[in-house]
């Protein structure tokens, strides 16, 4: 086997945040350059088209599978049971550090003082 380098540069279109207008240190042309002449995915969509990799067909199957996927798991989602107010507080550490833990006391002693006030159900 042989090694490839891969040398990837990457730009960010969109702002950092809500609070940033990065129009303030780079202009719209800019911005729009890089959304349409540089955008890595119309870069590869159209590299594997030359190729004859890909096409329209393939690519409107791989969207109506995709969507049909997302739909399907949606579906099953809003039929599952919602997730405990304790589960909260797990898969994320093996062992849930004194702050959380103190938290999560906290937490279940303020929804058992108030539990007019939340919509939890059996949780």
């Amino acid at each position: 086997s042989s090694r490839v380098l891969i040398e990837a540069m990457t730009y960010r279109v969109g702002h950092h945040s809500t609070s940033d207008d990065s129009t303030k240190y780079r202009s719209k042309e800019e911005i729009e350059y890089w959304r349409t002449q540089m955008n890595p995915i119309a870069r590869f969509r159209k590299y594997i088209e030359q190729r004859g990799l890909w096409s329209d067909e393939k690519q409107k199957a791989v969207a109506d599978q995709t969507r049909s996927l997302v739909l399907s798991t949606l579906d099953q989602a809003e039929k599952a049971e919602p997730p405990t107010t304790e589960s909260l507080f797990d898969d994320v550490y093996d062992q849930l550090p004194w702050n959380l833990k103190e938290q999560k006391a906290k937490l279940i002693e303020h929804l058992n003082k108030y539990p007019d006030s939340y919509k939890l159900g059996h949780h």
